[in-house]
This record gives structure tokens, C-alpha cells and sequence, in this order.
């Protein structure tokens, strides 16, 4: 092993530690690519399958006799290796076939690069495809579970682990990342002119060029941007007792992630000029290989016609406009924006032009919001995410799954310096025992019920540590509580707020943006910019609403939920009324759409006890956990109208070991819910019937009243409102 405890690359980056060996991975990837073209695949195939330059070492720092080899980091998966690695795992959803399993998906899939580049190297007639190919599918990720390999290792340190004092290596923060930016850049990567070498670095070298993304010396955006992420990355673990707070580790997170974000950008703009040059349309489907199944964290509906066309067949240059359309709508998803990516070509006949990006006024659904409240929208991309991570089993409790929740990836606020301010799904529930968190006009019901605050934050890690529940439970239970609970009481405050603000002259913050903000949170960033009910792809509260008007015949001539058709025309008044500063009517008119919001979650309780009286008292069902959490949604405001109401509702849809789920039957969960309406305001038209179960069975002809049409003001005992954390969560849309 080298004396020397760093390694030093020429693009201006100093390790830690000594990562050198596993760095000349790229010397195997060019003397792969050096024998393909002498026509000696055979000696090309006995590097990739045994190594040749980078040695492994024992725990003693002895060389042992086996090299690293590329088909070796390419098989890793079956160790269990990348088990809790998120890119990993979004790999294997994202190519599976419709109704596989997680196991089921690995055994098809996991050998996807292997298989893939095995078979160029057997195909004397692929050129240098199968040493280009390793960078592709398999340097970028073993690079990337080296970021979240480092992440864990964190973790350990967190937990009490020493790395100083252990001399295994097993567990080594610094050393992991290290280890990543060694792949990232690989050994003998040179600079200008020539930025000659054979790993990531040189593929984001040649993605610059293509779509102009060069700084004044010649070196790729990217990058400049993943070296001064590193450097960041190297600063937070240098100080005294690194990886021990959670600063440090939500520091971490972001910036891993941000790095990310970045190394997606080459392989679009590759993919983008293979699909583009008729002389490369042999690598689509490599970089299609490398991108599309990681859409799996994105729209389903985007990623599924994207599989279709790159993946699934044989890609048809008729077909670019189109695919490069679908890849544009995921931008934004994968952390970058068409900025970054830059134009193809400018100036000759195969320009592909820079897309457009997201406006200011990007519509959500049919509603054009007046503040860009965008970022706030993509909170649903953070619980897609958990849900994909829940489906694989874990021996760390999902510390990735965890990650998403405590600090949030996709609903990116503020990326100044490097502090990347996100608003995470945990932050929303603290947002209940902070003042602004107060200002909800049913806090105090739901603290009251709930005995406490921060039901939610206590239930959701309680679940993650639950490790003897049911998998398929304990994952809906966690997923269903972040969709239905966290956000929308969030959603409350964000009433809140908007109604405290409206009246203040002076105030230095918009009143409209938070009202834009609870329309942001109610629709969400999946289900594009039109309304549409062919579009399944929703995680919140705007397609909850679509799907249960299909079961409680609630929907309208366009096959929408009325429920939606209502609350686009709020969000539209209130816009106007705020403009006005006619804070009397929009009151009235905050009730409404807080109220209205109630209707789907209601209909999902009934929906649920009639699925779950069919089941038996040891099930294991989901939608036994499902049902518990819907019902925790209203619970408390139902409290509050009617106590007797509240307790059939629990006595029925809360779990209780050996008691008979909905031992009453859904119709009396649906009788105690028609006792609340008039309180909230909104009936039976919008409430509706399935499967014979009717909440307005005991309608005795009398319209039901709109209760809920006085003052909705809520105040604390403050004289002064205080918006912290909100109006950090906001602040650059002001």
C-alpha cells in the first residue's frame, strides 16, 4: 500500500485519506478500450473480469492477490452491498415490469450493467462500447453508494463509532468520500488543452462541450460544481467531532445529494446527443440504461413512456422530439434545470435549444399560482421517494427512507453557499409546536386530541423503528401519514397565516404566497400542468380527491373530482380577494377551501371501513393502517364538533389488538361523519355513496348549513405574529 495517507488529482482536489488504488479503476477502463481497437477482446475481457491496476488490500494494509475489477463492482448488488443505497434502489424499481417485486426486480435486473457490457465484449463488432459502458453503468454507480456508503458511516459515528482508533477501515466517513470523487475523477485525468481521461470527469468534459457549459478555462460546469462540493464535503468533516451532530449529517446529506443532482447532467446531455448523431445512436441505450430507470423518483407517468421508448424497444429517431419533451419534464425532478443543461450545438443545423424551465407563474393543475411556490410542491417527490425506499428490506431501520423525512431532498429552498435550506416533511410537523405552527385555526383541537404535539413526527419514527410490523403495513402507515397528516395540518397553518396576514398593511411578507402555498401543497408537482384525470401520478390530496370520486360517484362531466372543480375556483377567489386586501370575504372563503379539503379524507375513512370489515381480526392488511391513518386526519376536527361521533369513528377504524376491525360497520363510520357536515359546511353533493354506503342516509330532507362562515382568526396569546420558520422556508419567493 502507498506511504502516502492522501491522493492528489491535477483538477485541484486533495483526499483525506489515500484512495489512489481504487482511483486506477480508469487505468483498466483504458486499456480496455486501448485492446478493443487492436481487435484483442479477449485481452479486454480478461481486464474487465480480473482486474490490472487497482490492488485490493487486507485489513493489515497487504496487498492481497486479487485485483478490483470492474465486473466485480458491477456485482457488488449481490452481496447486499448497495441494499440501503437510494440511486441503487430507484435503479431497480425503475426497470422493473409492471407488478414485479422488489426480489423478484433484483433477480431480473440486478445484473444489468454486467449482462450489458459482457455481451459488447463478446461483439467484436461494438467497438470500444463495452469500455465506455463501465464508466456509464458501472464507475457512476459504485460512485454514487460511495456518497451514501459514507453517509452510513456517518451514522456510526454518530452512534459512538470511532474511525480514528479502528483499524479495520470498515467503517471510514472520510475515506468513502473520498473514495467517490477517486471514481468520480479516476488517475490521469489531465487539464487543458487535452482533459484526457477515461472516468466521470472526462464524460462531463465532453457533455460541456456539446451544449456550451464551459467556464473561461475549458473545465465543465459540473465539474467545477462537484469540486467545490467535495471541498465542502472535506470542510464539514475536518471539524472536531464531525459526523456527531445533526448539523453535520444534514450537511452531508445535502451536499450528496447536490452532487448527484449534478453527475445526472452529462449522462441527459450524452443521451441527448446519441439520440441526436446517427454515428452515436449505438449509445442510447447505454446512457438510457444510466438515466431513465432513475426516473422512478419522478413522475411514474413520465418515466413509464420513457422506459417505453428507450428501454422497452429499440429507439426510433421519430420518436426525439417526444422523448426529449418527457426527459425536460424531469429536470426539475432530478435536481437541475434546463440552464444547466445547456443548448445542443448552438449555431449549426442540430441545435437542440435550451428548454424553457419553470416560470414564476408555472401552472399546477389549472391554477396559476401568483408567488413561485414550485419548490414547495415537490414535498410529494420526497414521500414518492420513501415509498420507493420502504419497498426494500432493510437492516438499518431505512436510515435512507428516514434521511427524506428529517431533511428533504426535492423541495429545494435556498442553495446559497452551499447551505442548502430544504423544507422537509419533519420540518412541517415541528411546524405544529412552533408559534406560526399556531396559527392553524384547529391547533389547539389537534393538540387536544392527540395529547400532545407533534403527533405525526412521534408516530412516523415510532413506525421506522417498528421493525416486527408487517412490511407492507409499517410502510403505508408511514407513507399515508406523511400524505394525509403531515401536510395537510401543515397546509392549516398555512390558513392560517393567510388570514393574520391579510389585514396588515405594513407587513413585509405577501399574504398571497402562503395561500399560494396551500394551493402548491394541496395539488403537488406530479400531476403536471393541466387538470386531467387520465394522470394517476399524484401523492397528495388533489388526487386523492380524483380517485375516491370514482368510487363515491362524486365526479364531474369531465370525470374529475368535484371536490377539485370547487377548490381551483377558491384558489382563484382567493387570489382575488387577497389582490383586493378584502380580508372579510376571503375569510370566508380560506373556511371553505380549509374545509373542503376535509372531503376527500373523509370519503377515504368510509372508503377504508369498507374494505377493512371484510377482513379479520389477525389481518395484516394495509389498508387496516391505511384506515387508521385516514381516520387520524379528521379525527380531531370531528372531536371537536361531536365527541360521541369522534369515538364511533375510533371505536371502528383505530386498531386495537383483537377487536374485529369496523365491528359496527361502515355505515356507522359514515352515520358520524354526517353528523359533522353541517359543521364544515359541505354535504352530500360533494360526499357522495359506494358500494351501498351512504354518509347522508340519515339526510332528513333540511339543506345543511355552512356552519363554518364566521371569523376563522386564531390567536395564541400573541400580540405580535412571529413567521420563522415558514417564512425561512419561503424567503426566496418573496
Amino acid at each position: 500500500m502507498s506511504g502516502f495517507t492522501t491522493t492528489t488529482f491535477d483538477v485541484g482536489i486533495t483526499t483525506m485519506t489515500d484512495v489512489d488504488a481504487i482511483s486506477r479503476i480508469a487505468y483498466d477502463i483504458r486499456d480496455m478500450a486501448d485492446h478493443i481497437e487492436k481487435n484483442e477482446f479477449l485481452d479486454a475481457r480478461r481486464i474487465y473480469e480480473e482486474g490490472k491496476h487497482s490492488p485490493q488490500y487486507d485489513r493489515y494494509g497487504n496487498e492481497k492477490d486479487e485485483y478490483l475489477s470492474l465486473q466485480r463492482m458491477a456485482n457488488s448488488w449481490k452481496g447486499g452491498m448497495f441494499n440501503e443505497d437510494p440511486n441503487y434502489i430507484f435503479q431497480m424499481l425503475g426497470m422493473a415490469d409492471i407488478g414485479q417485486s422488489w426480489d423478484e426486480a433484483v433477480t431480473s435486473h440486478g445484473s444489468y450493467a454486467d449482462s450489458y457490457i459482457t455481451e459488447l465484449l463478446n461483439d467484436y463488432s461494438s467497438g470500444t462500447l463495452g469500455a465506455q459502458a463501465s464508466t456509464i453503468l458501472i464507475v457512476s454507480m459504485y460512485a454514487t453508494h460511495e456518497l451514501w456508503d459514507g453517509m452510513l458511516d456517518c451514522f456510526a459515528v454518530k452512534n459512538g463509532f470511532n474511525p480514528e482508533a479502528d483499524k479495520t477501515g470498515k467503517i471510514n466517513p472520510k475515506q468513502s468520500f473520498d473514495r467517490f470523487i477517486a471514481l468520480y475523477v479516476g488517475a490521469g485525468q489531465t487539464l487543458a488543452p487535452d482533459w484526457e481521461g477515461d472516468m466521470l470527469y472526462e464524460l462531463a468534459q465532453a457533455g460541456g462541450d456539446l451544449f456550451d457549459r464551459n467556464d473561461s478555462e475549458g473545465e465543465a460546469t459540473v465539474n467545477s460544481d462537484i469540486r467545490q462540493l467535495m471541498q465542502s464535503i472535506q470542510r464539514t468533516l475536518s471539524v472536531e467531532d464531525y459526523c456527531k451532530t445533526d448539523e453535520s449529517i444534514e450537511m452531508l446529506w445535502l451536499l450528496s445529494n447536490r452532487i448527484i443532482a449534478r453527475m445526472y447532467i452529462p449522462m441527459v446531455q450524452m443521451l441527448i446527443h446519441s439520440m441526436k448523431q446517427d454515428d452515436q445512436a449505438h449509445k442510447v441505450k447505454m446512457y438510457a440504461l444510466a438515466v431513465i430507470p432513475q426516473l422512478s423518483q419522478c413522475s411514474p407517468s413520465v418515466h413509464g413512456k420513457l422506459k417505453d421508448y428507450l428501454l422497452d424497444k429499440v429507439y426510433d429517431k421519430l420518436d426525439f422530439d417526444r422523448i426529449v419533451s418527457l426527459l425536460q419534464q424531469s429536470y426539475d425532478c432530478l435536481g437541475f434545470t434546463c440552464e444547466d443543461l445547456g443548448t445542443y450545438m448552438e449555431g449549426t443545423d442540430d441545435v437542440v435549444a435550451e428548454c424553457a424551465g419553470y416560470e414564476k407563474y408555472h401552472p399546477m393543475a389549472g391554477f396559476v399560482p401568483k408567488r413561485d411556490v414550485r419548490s414547495l410542491s415537490k414535498a410529494d417527490l420526497d414521500i414518492l421517494a420513501v415509498d420507493q425506499l420502504l419497498k426494500v428490506p432493510s437492516t438499518t431501520k431505512n436510515q435512507m427512507a428516514q434521511l427524506y423525512f428529517k431533511y428533504g431532498k426535492a423541495a429545494e429552498i435556498d442553495d446559497d453557499d452551499f447551505g442548502f435550506r430544504l423544507l422537509s416533511l419533519e420540518d412541517m410537523t415541528a411546524n405544529g409546536a412552533s408559534e406560526e405552527g399556531q396559527w392553524s385555526p384547529y391547533y389547539s383541537d389537534y393538540v387536544e386530541y392527540f395529547k400532545r404535539d407533534n403527533f405525526d413526527d412521534s408516530a412516523i419514527m415510532i413506525a421506522f423503528e417498528d421493525t416486527d410490523m408487517d412490511a407492507e403495513q409499517r410502510s403505508a402507515y408511514i407513507v399515508h401519514l406523511m400524505r394525509y397528516n403531515v401536510v395537510p395540518e401543515y397546509m392549516m397553518s398555512l390558513i392560517g397565516l393567510t388570514l393574520q396576514l391579510c389585514p396588515e398593511e405594513d407587513s413585509d411578507i405577501s399574504s398571497s404566497l402562503y395561500w399560494d402555498a396551500f394551493a402548491a401543497l394541496y395539488i403537488g408537482s406530479l400531476e403536471g400542468i393541466k387538470a386531467s384525470s387520465s394522470d394517476d401520478s399524484g401523492m397528495l390530496l388533489w388526487n386523492l380527491a380524483n380517485n375516491r370520486a370514482r368510487q363515491f360517484n362524486t365526479q364531474n362531466d369531465k370525470y374529475m373530482a368535484k371536490v377539485n372543480d370547487e377548490m381551483t375556483d377558491l384558489f382563484f377567489a382567493g387570489q382575488s380577494e387577497l389582490e383586493r386586501k378584502d380580508c372579510t370575504n376571503f375569510e370566508k372563503t380560506a373556511s371553505r377551501a380549509l374545509h373542503l379539503m376535509l372531503v376527500p379524507l373523509i370519503q377515504s375513512t368510509i372508503w377504508h371501513a369498507i374494505r377493512n370489515e371484510k377482513l379479520g381480526v389477525d389481518s395484516t392488511d394495509k389498508s387496516l393502517a391505511i384506515g387508521e391513518v385516514m381516520a387520524f386526519s379528521v379525527l380531531p376536527i370531528v372531536s371537536k364538533y361531536d365527541k360521541k361521533a369522534a369515538a364511533v369513528i375510533e371505536r371502528n377504524m383505530v386498531l386495537v389488538d383483537g377487536i374485529k376491525p369496523v365491528s359496527e360497520g361502515p355505515q356507522a363510520v359514515a352515520n358520524a361523519f354526517f353528523k359533522i357536515l353541517g359543521d364544515i359546511g359541505w354535504g352530500c353533493e360533494y360526499i357522495g355513496q359506494a358500494e351501498g354506503i351512504d354518509a347522508c342516509e340519515q339526510f332528513d330532507g333540511n339543506i345543511i348549513g355552512v356552519k363554518n362562515t364566521g371569523s376563522m382568526l386564531f390567536t395564541p396569546g400573541a400580540t405580535t405574529i412571529f413567521v420563522g420558520l415558514v417564512s425561512v422556508m419561503l424567503i426566496l419567493t418573496l
